[in-house]
């Protein structure tokens, strides 16, 4: 799977309006990051380096879809995208794929995207992942594919949260009901006991695209 590919299945989804989104693939050119960006990367490795560079390429080409000028995206401390002004996104790598989605934060409350291949998990990490019950309302599909499907949404409502609360958790802090699109905080943790997280998976290309949206409302 190349990122032209993907790029072709996810042009026939009909996106939320507001978002720009983009797909690219790692790089190693060394004009693709900023300076500024280059810090984040000064010590990793060749493969690290040109998904941090996919994965930028990526964000730039989706703000430009909302009209944004190219500009530095910066690692934070924790090592998350430092968003230009005006600006919340996700990015996520899966392989030598990048993928980006930015909407304006006018707009939007949060972004959380995950990118994983829709294949099953090795059955021991299943239950790190997932409960039988989350499970359970995706069948008759396996087990350990159900669990990548839930792993990939909890990973993109991890990240949606994240710039918000600034929280550490694991998987079992929330619970995933992927036939209605949402995500339940099931501990009192990050937005609380209870929250609501809306979310929308994709399945394309062999892939899995799981989206967290949060729409600014008023």
């Amino acid at each position: 799977m190349d990122a032209a590919a993907l790029r072709l299945a996810l042009s026939m989804v009909r996106f939320p309006e507001g978002l720009g989104w983009a797909v690219t693939e790692a790089t190693s050119d060394p004009d693709a990051l900023f300076p500024e960006e280059r810090v984040a990367v000064s010590r990793a490795i060749p493969a690290r380096v040109a998904e941090f560079a996919g994965g930028r390429t990526a964000a730039r080409a989706a703000m430009a879809q909302l009209g944004l000028p190219p500009c530095a995206i910066p690692a934070r401390p924790d090592r998350t995208p430092h968003w230009p002004k005006g600006v919340v996104g996700s990015i996520s790598h899966a392989g030598p794929l990048c993928i980006a989605v930015v909407g304006r934060s006018a707009d939007w409350r949060m972004i959380g995207v995950d990118l994983e291949p829709d294949h099953p998990l090795p059955r021991d990490l299943v239950p790190e992942i997932a409960t039988p019950d989350e499970l359970a309302l995706l069948a008759p599909l396996p087990e350990a594919l159900a669990a990548t499907r839930i792993f990939s949404a909890k990973e993109a409502a991890y990240k949606a949260q994240y710039p918000l609360t600034e929280a550490l958790f694991g998987f079992e802090a929330m619970a995933a009901n992927l036939q209605i699109g949402r995500m339940n905080m099931a501990k009192n943790v990050g937005l609380g006991h209870g929250a609501i997280l809306p979310m929308w998976q994709l399945l394309v290309a062999n892939h899995v695209i799981s989206l967290c949206l949060s729409a600014k409302t008023g």
